[in-house]
């Protein structure tokens, strides 16, 4: 376990820093806000501003949420290069999350991103998404408009305040005020907009502290350590309790990620068209793909090279087969070849599946209205168990999964990073870049053509014997 998610978790987090770095480049800096506002637009407004609320109804079961799907799932059990580490503290005022270092933004810069030829860009003017200050990183960036500015207009109040960093050693830290009028000015006035008055609401079973000190200690350990616990302690029933609350850990962080690497992509053929899409996704291979993950697939012998693609990339793309819609694959091998059929890919076919390249009907915008406000006056008239809620989004991943982006790309010509073809889906073009520059005869992919097509990736037994 400790190994199997960093490097699809790393390829994600790169790929959105690479990517938005480049639009910031190409495109110019006065852009990034027009593409973020595009962004979480697709991948966070419907997901989560629209029943915002529900954090505050039910704090406890809020933060569990974070600590597991988010800031669990962005440290990898601990593995990777810089490992990642985060603390919970709470008062009666508010629960923070403590990061040292941040396992997405601090590891990436850490990692050396931001460097010449490394495809990172910071911030060369002053603005108010980089909190008025110049070197700001780009992957950064995000953290003004999804935790504060967006929430802000949608809400009317900042969701999660960040105390920023000025170097990638200091500690980033992220604030959950139990009522968002005690959120100081301070984190307002950075963003240049007014502090409003926000109406009461009381949270079920009511307390000045909703965790213990163990309670918090233990929430934030790295999975696999609180197995190994248990059953050296000889307690199988509680060590399979922990397996099965792992199986979702991925998914709400891997959807994220996904919704907004399409959203990205797509932004990015609008501003520039399929030629600069092309040169985008040449450029996040050349420095997310190229020396990072075909190096550590090459020096492996080809029975590892499969293990690794297995359980590192389509294993862990699938998140132990939860989401909506569920991903599977299967392996089989023949004399010649390997090959992989994803029926669907965890992230591209379950996109496509999930009608993200179809327009939003307003007959589908005024059902999720009726969802969002059926579940929070559920949620105010009933006392709801944290249990119950932890039930619901194993089987269902939350909106975050169930709410795919709507209206995305596809190519309108034949692209050689396109399998040669038009009308594929703009995520599944990152896997058209990748066989283009690996050849054919490395990896044959056949992309799905319809929603319910299935992927194949094929690959040559003796190419892999042979590649070390």
């Amino acid at each position: 376990m400790k190994g199997s998610r960093v490097v699809l978790h790393d390829f994600f987090a790169d790929s959105c820093t690479v990517l938005w770095s480049w639009v910031g480049e190409r495109l110019g800096e006065e852009v990034m806000e027009a593409m973020f506002r595009y962004v979480l637009a697709q991948a966070a407004k419907r997901q989560l501003y629209s029943i915002g609320i529900l954090f505050r109804i039910f704090p406890r079961f809020g933060v569990s949420l974070l600590a597991e799907s988010c800031w669990r799932a962005h440290s990898c059990f601990g593995a990777g290069d810089f490992p990642a580490g985060f603390s919970i503290t709470e008062d009666d005022e508010k629960f923070s999350f403590h990061m040292k270092p941040c396992a997405s933004g601090a590891r990436l810069w850490l990692k050396g991103i931001y460097e010449p030829s490394r495809g990172g860009r910071l911030s060369r003017e002053a603005h108010w998404w980089t909190w008025n200050r110049t070197g700001f990183p780009y992957y950064c960036m995000h953290c003004t408009f999804f935790n504060e500015m967006l929430p802000y207009e949608s809400m009317g109040h900042i969701m999660w305040p960040v105390d920023e960093v000025q170097t990638p050693r200091d500690e980033c830290t992220w604030h959950i005020y139990k009522d968002p009028n005690r959120i100081p000015d301070r984190y307002y006035k950075r963003l240049g907009i007014t502090k409003n008055k926000v109406p009461p609401i009381r949270a079920k079973r009511r307390r000045d502290r909703y965790f213990t000190e163990a309670e918090l200690r233990e929430i934030v350990r790295p999975m696999p350590d609180r197995i190994i616990e248990k059953l050296r302690a000889g307690d199988a029933a509680s060590a399979n309790k922990l397996c099965t609350m792992v199986k979702d850990e991925f998914l709400f962080l891997h959807d994220l990620y996904i919704n907004m690497l399409i959203a990205t992509l797509t932004f990015i053929a609008k501003q520039a068209g399929e030629d600069g899409l092309g040169d985008a996704l040449r450029v996040q291979y050349n420095t997310c793909v190229a020396p990072q993950i075909i190096p550590a697939i090459q020096k492996l012998p080809a029975e590892e090279k499969v293990r690794f693609l297995a359980l590192k990339i389509f294993g862990t793309d699938n998140c132990n087969g939860t989401g909506i819609p569920r991903g599977k694959f299967t392996v089989t091998e023949t004399d010649r070849a390997v090959r992989f059929t994803l029926n669907p890919c965890g992230s591209g076919g379950r996109l496509l599946r999930g009608g993200a390249y179809k327009p939003m009907r307003a007959l589908k915008r005024v059902r999720e209205r009726i969802e969002d406000s059926m579940f929070v006056i559920l949620s105010k008239l009933f006392p709801i168990p944290d249990a119950f809620l932890d039930w619901m989004f194993l089987m269902t991943g939350g909106y975050v999964c169930q709410r795919k982006p709507y209206g995305q790309g596809i190519t309108t010509s034949a692209h050689t990073w396109s399998f040669n073809r038009s009308g594929v889906p703009y995520y599944c073009c990152q896997c058209g870049m990748l066989q283009e520059q690996l050849g054919a005869r490395c990896v044959k992919i056949s992309p799905p053509s319809r929603g319910h097509d299935h992927c194949v990736w094929e690959f040559d037994k003796e190419f892999l014997k042979t590649q070390q």
